[in-house]
């Protein structure tokens, strides 16, 4: 949503670039007031103000001034005004069209989609990736963790031994209430 090769004058805030709305006039006032330059590219400044764009500024209020009439109030953020415009139902076909451009989801390149840690990801068990192993139904990821002690060397299995009744004990009991999966698989629904 932000464009930090651009300055503010020029549309580096992309959601409301070419719009002459409350925001695009809050976000200038919010500029004067902690030091940011209007013209110049935002790579070039406080790289905090980045954020302070995405996710509000909670510091304080904002004045500025909206269709000749002065204004005070806190500026929440792209994200959450994002969030406003769909969770209110906007008709407006340019926010629609913001709605559907900022909201796609995006599967991130460093952990295909896991959310884990790189050096977690790299981790494997038996042959098998983490993820693959989370991905596994529950029933089958009970077996797979009560077959490790077989597979382990004397020192892996002191290290290990504790953890592993732990995973189990909790795997045991996610079956016992009827859970089928640890993870949620592309197409299911939350």
């Amino acid at each position: 949503m932000i464009a930090s090769e651009l300055s503010l004058k020029h549309g580096a805030v992309l959601l409301w670039a070419g719009t002459i709305c409350a925001p695009v006039f809050k976000i200038k006032g919010l500029a004067k007031m902690i030091g940011i330059d209007y013209e110049k590219p935002l790579a070039e400044q406080d790289r905090r103000f980045m954020d302070i764009l995405l996710y509000g500024y909670k510091n304080g209020p904002v004045s500025y001034v909206y269709k000749k009439k002065q204004a005070t109030s806190f500026y929440r953020g792209c994200v959450a005004d994002l969030r406003y415009m769909r969770d209110a139902g906007t008709k407006s076909k340019g926010n629609l069209r913001a709605i559907r451009f900022f909201s796609k989801q995006v599967q991130c390149a460093a952990c295909n989609g896991s959310k884990m840690a790189p050096e977690l990801l790299a981790t494997t068990i038996q042959g098998q990736s983490i993820v693959d192993t989370l991905r596994l139904p529950i029933q089958e990821l009970l077996l797979f963790i009560r077959g490790l002690p077989h597979s382990l060397d004397v020192h892996e299995l002191k290290v290990s031994s504790q953890v592993k009744d732990e995973i189990e004990l909790r795997l045991v009991y996610l079956n016992k209430i009827g859970l089928k999966s640890l993870m949620i698989h592309e197409g299911d629904k939350a």
